[in-house]
């Protein structure tokens, strides 16, 4: 017997299911059914996002530059978007550098900058803002996650 979580859960799939967007989004490695239908579910149609930008402000990844005079505070995140959204893609971004199942531009990215960073909150923002850019990309184009592609990109 499913709980009400699963069957809600069943319910979005069966609804997700006739989208493009969750055809795509389940092409990504490391994201499965749920990941993908709550994103569906969170940002809605992809298209309506003209730029990379409006994204990213939608979800409250765009950063803000605090300056006084000469002064340049540290760049920040504005956190004014989805809060929702904003921690599925930070879990999705732990489970893609955590899991080695299949290949990811994204886990390729953190290995090569995690030895440059001095510190891991700003390097898993910066990959949140990599696969949101790649969610965009393809969602706009109608394709399907290509490594190749994406390592070229």
């Amino acid at each position: 017997m499913l709980s009400e979580r699963e069957e809600t859960v069943q319910a979005m799939v069966s609804l997700a299911e006739r989208t493009p967007e969750y055809v795509i989004l389940l092409s990504i490695p490391n994201i499965a059914e749920n990941t993908a239908v709550r994103l569906v579910a969170e940002l809605g149609d992809i298209r309506r996002f003209k730029t990379r930008a409006k994204l990213n402000s939608f979800i409250g990844l765009d950063l803000q530059e605090i300056q006084s005079g000469n002064y340049t505070a540290q760049r920040k995140i504005t956190k004014h978007g989805n809060a929702h959204t904003r921690k599925l893609l930070y879990w999705t971004v732990i489970n893609m550098i955590g899991s080695g199942a299949q290949p990811s531009h994204i886990r390729d990215f953190y290995a090569k900058r995690q030895a440059t960073a001095s510190r891991r909150k700003p390097l898993l923002v910066a990959c949140m803002d990599r696969l949101l850019k790649t969610i965009h990309y393809l969602v706009n184009t109608n394709q399907l996650y290509s490594y190749e592609l994406a390592c070229s990109r």
